[in-house]
């Protein structure tokens, strides 16, 4: 590991990583709060984080065919500067609320807004990614993504906490927090090497064997990967757009409760990213498949019986084990033995961001007619459903 101390600019670029992502924590962690406040629906609360994350999606699809033609740091820089107009834009939205006469309502704004978000981050993430994980195989990265992980998480796990207790004195402070978060953001990365001009790593990098030695298996691992992906992101979307609603408005909790949540979650991610990138024995593993998606549905389960404070936040906490282990394992399978890391990168986030926005969605149409624990008896249905569709997989794929 300590060889990657020694890469400045990589460094860099989680630096950048973990500011980009402070700003969005600060931002997804009251956003529920604020279209609430403006007399929005729990159905509307949906469409803000739907609408970040299906446009985020579509141009994910689009940024993978090109992605891989433009310099990185550029991108990254762009990415950056953009955010910081938009992040403003949020927070001019809350300040001045419906009193600004233009055509859209303030809801509608924030739509729009956070779908300007999902633009921007569909450049930065996969650019990002592809530029750390670039010349390395096996074991080494494992390495740089567990660490890359874990700097990154490092922000969800401190950000909604103090975003939570900012909410609670005025819900534009966690906007202002984020302004500045982008800002930080926009410096480091100002700061990191051309890819042309970075030296190239000492490590001995070899292919990975797995890869190449059982490529079935493989194949296997990649496609399993995908729907665990697909299927936990949509719990997380749910977790993301409804839970604080669930917390305020039906469980009497504050909303410093929901950034603890959030962050708990987030704390069991760095935990788990870190145990990844320490070591590659989980690879081709599937039973870690099978433990992390029934972990997810007694966590739901959980949330849609208790009405206790502490095993809501254990849930939390849980669910965060079994968002890493999904995450971690396609991130590798992804991008293992291929070459266009940025391209490989941009298929990995639109499939969170597809289960993301559909989560986020349905978790507020159903909250909305069929009561606030409605969405997590969804979710433990999609896990279900999930693990059935990796059994077909894996043996249609076993018999090719």
């Amino acid at each position: 590991m300590r060889h990657l101390f020694k890469d400045k600019n990589f460094l860099r670029l989680c630096l950048a990583a973990f500011f980009m992502s402070s700003c969005l924590q600060l931002v997804w962690v009251v956003m529920p709060f604020i279209v609430k406040a403006l007399g929005g629906s729990d159905t509307e609360v949906g469409l803000c984080f739907m609408g970040q994350m299906a446009v985020y999606v579509v141009f994910c699809i689009l940024v993978s065919k090109i992605i891989d033609r433009f310099k990185p740091k550029k991108i990254l820089l762009l990415g950056a500067a953009a955010e910081v107009f938009v992040t403003f834009g949020l927070l001019a939205t809350v300040w001045y609320g419906g009193s600004i006469a233009i055509f859209l309502g303030p809801i509608m704004r924030l739509i729009l807004l956070m779908s300007l978000t999902g633009v921007i981050t569909a450049f930065f993430w996969p650019m990002m990614m592809g530029w750390i994980s670039t010349g390395h195989e096996g074991a080494a990265l494992t390495k740089r993504f567990g660490f890359y992980n874990t700097t990154w998480s490092s922000a969800n796990m401190l950000l909604p906490i103090i975003g939570g207790y900012l909410m609670e004195i005025d819900y534009s402070l966690p906007l202002a927090a984020a302004c500045l978060m982008t800002i930080l953001c926009f410096l480091v990365a100002s700061t990191t090497t051309c890819i042309s001009e970075t030296p190239k790593p000492q490590e001995n990098n070899p292919p990975d064997s797995v890869c190449q030695g059982f490529p079935q298996k493989s194949r296997q691992f990649l496609w399993i990967s995908r729907v665990s992906l697909f299927a936990t992101f949509i719990c997380v979307g749910i977790f993301r757009s409804q839970l604080g609603i669930l917390y305020k408005f039906e469980l009497g909790f504050p909303e410093s409760a929901y950034g603890w949540s959030v962050s708990l979650m987030c704390l069991f991610n760095i935990v788990i990213f870190w145990m990844m990138g320490k070591s590659h024995y989980w690879h081709y593993k599937k039973g870690l498949f099978a433990a992390a998606q029934a972990l997810i549905i007694i966590c739901m389960l959980m949330i849609i019986f208790s009405a206790s404070l502490p095993l809501q936040l254990l849930a939390s906490g849980l669910t965060g084990i079994c968002y890493s282990v999904a995450y971690s394992s396609h991130q590798y399978y992804g991008v293992s033995g291929g070459k266009k890391r940025s391209g490989l990168m941009a298929v990995h986030e639109t499939i969170i961001g597809a289960g993301f926005a559909a989560g986020s969605l349905i978790g507020g149409i159903l909250s909305d007619a069929f009561g606030r624990r409605s969405p997590y008896w969804f979710a433990s249905a999609v896990i279900i459903a999930a693990g059935l569709i990796q059994i077909i997989l894996w043996n249609s794929l076993k018999k090719d």
